[in-house]
C-alpha cells in the first residue's frame, strides 16, 4: 500500500493528505465549456456561474463527493439567438429547472488520473454520467482539469422540432479547468 501511495503522490506532485481536504472552485476560477454539433459545424459554449466541490482522497477512493451545480440561465454561445434557444421551454427550460447538479460519491483510477462515476439531473431528467479528470497541486491551490460526454436527448434538451438530430447533433463534449481552493 505505501508504493502506491508513494506513486499517486508522485503523480500528483502531492502526498494524499494534501488532496484530503474539501476544496471548491466557481465561474470565477474556472471554465465549464462544451461543444456540440448545430447544422454539421461545431459550436461552443460555456456557463459562467457553476460551483464545484471535490471531498477526495486518492488513498480512499470509495469515499468522498464530487459535487457540481450550474446556474443554467448562465449559458454563453455567443450567440444571442441561439441562447434564448437554449434557455427556452425546447432546451434547458431555465424558468423551470434553474440549475443542473452533477453529483458522485466515489473515485476510480483512470489512466493518470480520475474517473466519477455519478448523477447528472438536467430538466429534473436524472441520468449516470462520468467525468473524467486530472489534479495537480500547487501550493494552497489544486489545478482540476477533465471532461465529460453526454447525450443531449436523455435529459430532454431538445423538444418538438429540436428532438431530431438533423440540425442538433445528441453528442454533447463538456470540459473544464478549475482552481480548486
Amino acid at each position: 500500500m505505501t508504493k502506491v501511495l508513494h506513486v499517486l503522490c508522485v503523480l500528483l506532485a502531492a502526498c494524499p493528505a494534501a488532496l484530503a481536504e474539501v476544496r471548491q472552485a466557481d465561474g470565477s476560477s474556472g471554465r465549464l465549456e462544451f461543444s456540440a454539433v448545430q447544422a454539421g459545424a461545431t459550436f461552443t459554449g460555456a456557463f459562467k456561474r457553476f460551483q464545484v466541490k471535490l471531498d477526495f482522497d486518492p488513498s480512499n477512493t470509495a469515499q468522498g463527493n464530487l459535487d457540481v451545480t450550474v446556474e443554467t440561465p448562465s449559458i454563453d454561445t455567443q450567440d444571442a439567438e441561439r441562447d434564448e434557444i437554449l434557455r427556452s421551454r425546447d432546451f434547458f427550460w431555465t424558468e423551470q429547472h434553474p440549475q443542473a447538479v452533477f453529483h458522485a460519491a466515489r473515485f476510480e483510477p483512470d489512466g493518470a488520473g480520475w474517473r466519477a462515476p455519478g448523477e447528472l439531473t438536467i430538466r429534473g431528467v436524472k441520468n449516470p454520467a462520468v467525468v473524467h479528470f486530472t489534479l495537480a497541486l500547487a501550493g494552497a491551490a489544486t489545478a482540476m482539469k477533465g471532461s465529460a460526454s453526454l447525450h443531449r436527448l436523455a435529459f430532454g434538451l431538445g423538444q418538438g422540432d429540436w428532438a431530431s438530430t438533423e440540425w442538433v447533433g445528441d453528442e454533447v463534449e463538456v470540459r473544464f479547468e478549475l482552481t480548486l481552493r
